[in-house]
C-alpha cells in the first residue's frame, strides 16, 4: 500500500478540518436565519393548494437540515442522536403514515399527497433539534438563547407597532384571516399563536433570570408579558401562568409570586383583559366555536379510532362534512386544523399514532427532567413543553411552525456536547 508522506497528511488533514469547520459554520448561520425567520413569521407564504401554505420559516428549516444532512454524509461525519426521544419519533411518523396512506381509501391521491407533505414538514422541523445536538458547542448555548430573545424582541416590537398602526384585521378577512381587532398579532396574523410564542420568549428570559440574576433578563419578561397581555388571548394567559409556576416551584417561588400578582393585578385593570376572561368563563361566542371544534374532532375520531383520517386531511373531512359556511367553504387559514393538538392528533392518525404521540411526548419529559434543578436549559424546556401541552389544548400550537422551530431547537440544547 503507498503510504503518503506525514507531512502530506498533516496538511491534508488540516486542510480536511478546516473545510468542514467552514461548512459547519455555514451551517449554523443557517442554523440562526432559520431561528430569525420568526420575525416575517406568516407574512411571506408561498400558497399550497386550499391547504395552507409554506412559510420561510418552511423554506428556512427544510436548507438547514438539508445542509446539514449533506455535509454529514460527505464528510463520514458521525450523526450524534438522543436515541430515546429520537425511536419513539420514528414510531409515531411510521404510525402517521400509515393512517396517511390508508387515507387514500377515502381522498384524491392529490389530497393525501399534500397531506404527506406537512407530515414531511413535521420531521424537518424535529430534525432541527438534531442539527442543534450536533453544530452547536456546550459553551455556545447561552449565546443561542440570547439570539432567541434578540429575535423575540424585534417579533415582539412588531406587534406593538402593529397594534398602534393597525389594530384592525378586519380587512384581512378577504384572504382568509380571522377578523381580529385591537389585539396584539405580531407577524403571526393571530393573537392565540402569538400569545404562545411570546410564553416561549417569556420562559426563555426567566428562567434564564433566575439562574444568572441580570436584570436584562428580567426587563425581557417584563416586556414579553406585557405583550403577551395585549394579545387577550386566554389561551396564552393560561399558557403564562402555568410557565410562572413550573419556573417557581423548581427555583424561586417568592419572585413567581411577584410576578403572578402582577400579571393578576394587570389582568384585573386593563377593561379588555377582564373582559375577555370573564366571557370566557361564561362560554361566549369563541369559547363555544372552540368546545364545537373540539366535539367535532372527538366525532370524527370515534368514527374512525384506529388509523383515524390521514394526516392534514382534517380540511377535507370537513369540507365533506359541510363543516364550514358557504361564504367561507374552505375554512380559511384554520380550517386544516382542531383547537387541539392533541384531538388532532387523534382524528388524524387514530389511537395507534395517538399512543405513539403521547409515547413520544413521555419520552421527551424523562430525558430532560434529571438535573432540572441545575440546569437552565432543562428548565427552559421543560417548562416549554408543558406551557404548550396546556396552549396546545386551544389553538393547534404543537403543529404551529413559529412555534415548533423554538421549541425543537431548545430541545436539541438539551443535549449538546463539547465539540
Amino acid at each position: 500500500m503507498l503510504k503518503l508522506p506525514k507531512s502530506y497528511s498533516s496538511k491534508h488533514t488540516s486542510k480536511l478540518g478546516k473545510r468542514n469547520s467552514h461548512t459547519m459554520d455555514i451551517i449554523r448561520l443557517f442554523t440562526l436565519l432559520t431561528l430569525a425567520s420568526i420575525i416575517p413569521g406568516q407574512l411571506i407564504r408561498i400558497p399550497l393548494g386550499i391547504s395552507g401554505a409554506i412559510t420561510l420559516t418552511d423554506v428556512s428549516v427544510i436548507v438547514t437540515v438539508l445542509a446539514f444532512t449533506v455535509h454529514s454524509l460527505y464528510s463520514k461525519r458521525k450523526i450524534y442522536l438522543q436515541k430515546n426521544i429520537f425511536y419513539f419519533f420514528l414510531i409515531f411518523i411510521i404510525s402517521a403514515l400509515a393512517s396517511t396512506i390508508l387515507a387514500l381509501n377515502t381522498f384524491s391521491i392529490n389530497e393525501v399527497t399534500l397531506g404527506t407533505f406537512f407530515l414531511i414538514r413535521f420531521i424537518f422541523y424535529f430534525l432541527i433539534s438534531v442539527v442543534a445536538l450536533n453544530v452547536i458547542k456546550i459553551n455556545e448555548i447561552e449565546s443561542w438563547l440570547k439570539a432567541i430573545l434578540v429575535f423575540g424582541t424585534i417579533f415582539t416590537l412588531i406587534g406593538l407597532i402593529q397594534l398602534l398602526t393597525f389594530p384592525d384585521l378586519r380587512l384581512l378577512t378577504i384572504f382568509g384571516w380571522d377578523p381580529h381587532s385591537t389585539r396584539l398579532v405580531s407577524s403571526l396574523v393571530d393573537p392565540n399563536f402569538t400569545g404562545g410564542l411570546l410564553a416561549l420568549f417569556f420562559t426563555v428570559s426567566l428562567s434564564l433570570y433566575v439562574f444568572k440574576k441580570d436584570a436584562a433578563y428580567l426587563l425581557l419578561s417584563i416586556l414579553f408579558l406585557a405583550s403577551l397581555i395585549l394579545t387577550f388571548s386566554r389561551s396564552a394567559y393560561l399558557a403564562l401562568t402555568v410557565a410562572t409556576i413550573v419556573i417557581g416551584a423548581f427555583k424561586s417561588p417568592r419572585l413567581i409570586f411577584a410576578i403572578l400578582l402582577i400579571f393578576l393585578v394587570s389582568l384585573a385593570l386593563i377593561s379588555k383583559s377582564r373582559e375577555r376572561v370573564v366571557a370566557g368563563l361564561t362560554l361566549d361566542e369563541t369559547a363555544r366555536a372552540r368546545i364545537e371544534s373540539w366535539q367535532n374532532a372527538y366525532s370524527i375520531f370515534s368514527k374512525n379510532i384506529l388509523f383515524g383520517v390521514g394526516f392534514n386531511t382534517f380540511r377535507y373531512v370537513q369540507i365533506q362534512a359541510g363543516a364550514f359556511s358557504i361564504d367561507n367553504p374552505q375554512g380559511g387559514h384554520s380550517g386544516a386544523g382542531v383547537d387541539s393538538s392533541i384531538l388532532f392528533v387523534a382524528a388524524t392518525t387514530g389511537i395507534f399514532g395517538l399512543g405513539t404521540f403521547i409515547l413520544f411526548l413521555i419520552s421527551i419529559f424523562k430525558t430532560i427532567f434529571k438535573g432540572i434543578e441545575n440546569s437552565y436549559i432543562k428548565l427552559i424546556t421543560f417548562t416549554s413543553i408543558i406551557l404548550l401541552l396546556v396552549h396546545s389544548q386551544f389553538v393547534n400550537s404543537l403543529f404551529f411552525p413559529q412555534i415548533m422551530i423554538i421549541f425543537w431547537f431548545l430541545l436539541g440544547l438539551n443535549f449538546v456536547r463539547d465539540l
